[in-house]
């Protein structure tokens, strides 16, 4: 995945020039022409570095560089000033608002890249930091076990790790799969204003699992794209591992969360309908407008389907083999009926040692 640029800058011809100039070293860039548009982006998304004017009308860059710092979901973004003043008392006033480097217009190319390139090897090599590991779980359609994975792999990372689950589905079943009723969710979230929302209007809403896991229950409406975002965003920056189930298909929250997480399961079984949604699905995340991360499949084998004829389907069709979990019927069944995740009901079970290891893998992709 290009690295995502945020250019702010209220100069037209500058924010052209400057996007060409990423474009043809490998960067994606967005451009916005004004501080209040570049916070109303950064509400939402988190790009990997912002490139900031500071002569700006109404809202200047130190302005926008000191809200960009007070933010906890985006005060590690490196920032790039560029200005056209060049007295060290103005480079220092950056530096002071929290700027990573200061570029006196008019920069070389290979100044402006050099120093973009310089802030996010930077950002790379600093210390890992919570909220950073986003595992997202989509079924090619209902019924295949996505939510059986992402509770499973949500009961193991909290513990040891500071975990929340988000069921983004509408309806979802996580809650059940827990043996939680939440009287909160993500249906109080619905009704606040997107901008109003924080990290602790969020973490009020949470229930707690008695694993030390985190669960946002889910809506029965369908949440909107921009308010997803933002709620992922906070949750992320405060969480060391946040798992989101997204229910099933390619709709358009899907298509706006998928390519804000570290990694993606795609949950499937082996009859021609799913192979077909699924081949649907990986098709949409490679002609996706923001790259998806790498997708990896994995196979819930409840019901004890032949497993050679099944990875011969769905390694014809898709391209790839999935990692299977399963067979395990009644251990399925009975966790379900119980509301205790497979992993903490019957931890011994071979199938929580497959589940073990995927989660181990995921992790170590992320």
């Amino acid at each position: 995945m290009n690295p995502r640029i945020l250019i702010v800058d209220d100069d037209p011809d500058a924010l052209e020039l400057i996007g060409m100039i990423l474009r043809l070293n490998g960067f994606d860039p967005i451009p916005v022409q004004s501080g209040f548009e570049a916070l109303a982006f950064l509400a939402h998304d988190v790009p990997d570095l912002i490139i900031l004017d500071v002569m700006m009308p109404q809202m200047d860059g130190n302005q926008v560089c000191q809200r960009i710092r007070e933010d906890s979901r985006i005060a590690n973004v490196p920032v790039v000033m560029l200005t056209a003043r060049s007295a060290t008392a103005h480079q220092v006033e950056g530096l002071l608002a929290g700027a990573d480097d200061y570029l006196v217009k008019p920069s070389s190319r290979e100044e402006l890249i050099t120093s973009i390139r310089t802030a996010l090897a930077r950002a790379a090599s600093a210390p890992a930091k919570k909220g950073t590991q986003v595992i997202s779980v989509l079924g090619a359609r209902g019924g295949v076990g996505a939510t059986t994975l992402a509770v499973n792999l949500a009961a193991l990372y909290a513990t040891e790790n500071r975990t929340v689950l988000i069921d983004f589905e509408p309806g979802g079943t996580a809650a059940l799969h827990l043996g939680l009723s939440p009287s909160r969710g993500l249906s109080d979230l619905l009704a606040c204003p997107a901008d109003d929302l924080d990290l602790a209007s969020i973490e009020a809403v949470l229930t707690c699992h008695p694993s030390g896991l985190s669960l946002l229950a889910s809506a029965n409406a369908a949440m909107d794209v921009v308010r997803a975002g933002v709620i992922l965003n906070h949750l992320r920056a405060a969480y060391d591992v946040c798992v989101c189930d997204l229910g099933a298909g390619l709709n358009p929250l899907i298509q706006a969360l998928a390519p804000r997480s570290n990694t993606l399961v795609l949950a499937l079984d082996a009859d021609r309908v799913t192979l077909a949604q699924a081949e649907k699905v990986i098709t949409g995340s490679s002609e996706a407008e923001s790259p998806w991360p790498a997708v990896r499949l994995v196979r819930v084998n409840r019901l004890g389907a032949p497993d050679d004829a099944s990875q011969t389907a769905i390694r014809s069709i898709l391209g790839q083999s999935p990692t299977i979990i399963g067979p395990a019927p009644e251990a399925m069944y009975q966790s379900l009926e119980r509301g205790q995740p497979l992993v903490m009901s019957q931890s011994d079970h071979p199938v929580a040692a497959q589940i073990r290891a995927l989660a181990d893998s995921l992790m170590s992709a992320a």
